[in-house]
C-alpha cells in the first residue's frame, strides 16, 4: 500500500514538472539532478524547491552556506576554539535530503559497483584519517559543488576522476580562449 502511495505521488510530481504552466528553468534543474547518481526525481523535486532561484548563488560556498555545511567558527578575543562543526544556519530538511544523496551516492549496487565511485573513494580517504559523519560532511561538501557545477552549466553530470576532470578542463579552457 505504501509503494503504491509513493508512486502515485512520483507521477503526480511528474505531472506537475511537465506541465506547461510549470518554470521552465526548474524543470530542467530537476532533470539535470535527476541524472546525478545516487539523486531520485523526488529527492531532485526537493532540492530544486529548497534552493529555489539558483541565480542568487553566486558560487558553491554559497549554497554549501545555504544549506548549513559550512563550518562554524568559535572564536572569542585571543581564544580560538579547536573543534569545528557545521554552522546548521540553513535548512534542515535540505540536509536531511543531502544526507540520504550523501548516503546513496558512497555506497554499493547488487553487482558490487559503486553508486558514484569517484565520491566512494573520496569518503573512503577521508575516513582514513577522520570519523565517519566527518567524512560524511566533506562528501555533503563536494556533492553541493558537484550541483553547482551541474545547474550552473546546464550540463548533465558526468563521473570524472579529479585528474580526468583537470585534463578535460584544460582542453575546454583552451577551446574556449580560441
Amino acid at each position: 500500500h505504501l509503494q503504491n502511495s509513493q508512486n502515485e505521488v512520483e507521477r503526480q510530481l511528474k505531472e506537475m514538472v511537465e506541465a506547461e504552466d510549470f518554470p521552465a528553468d526548474a524543470s530542467q534543474h530537476i532533470k539535470l539532478l535527476d541524472d546525478m547518481p545516487g539523486v531520485g526525481f523526488i529527492t531532485a523535486v526537493t532540492l530544486v524547491a529548497e534552493i529555489g532561484d539558483f541565480s542568487l548563488f553566486k558560487s558553491p560556498k554559497a549554497l554549501v552556506a545555504f544549506f548549513g555545511i559550512d563550518p562554524s567558527v568559535n572564536q572569542s578575543g585571543k581564544f580560538t576554539g579547536d573543534k569545528n562543526k557545521i554552522s546548521k544556519r540553513g535548512t534542515r530538511f535540505g540536509r536531511r535530503v543531502l544526507f540520504t544523496v550523501d548516503m546513496a551516492s558512497i555506497r554499493t549496487n547488487r553487482n558490487g559497483e559503486p553508486i558514484n565511485p569517484v565520491l566512494q573513494e573520496f569518503y573512503k580517504k577521508k575516513c582514513i584519517d577522520k570519523k565517519k559523519k566527518v567524512a560524511l560532511v566533506a562528501v555533503m561538501h563536494k556533492l553541493l559543488h558537484y550541483m553547482f557545477a551541474v545547474l550552473r552549466d546546464g550540463e548533465p553530470y558526468q563521473v570524472r576522476k579529479p585528474e580526468q576532470h583537470q585534463t578535460w578542463r584544460q582542453n575546454h579552457m583552451k577551446l574556449v580562449a580560441a
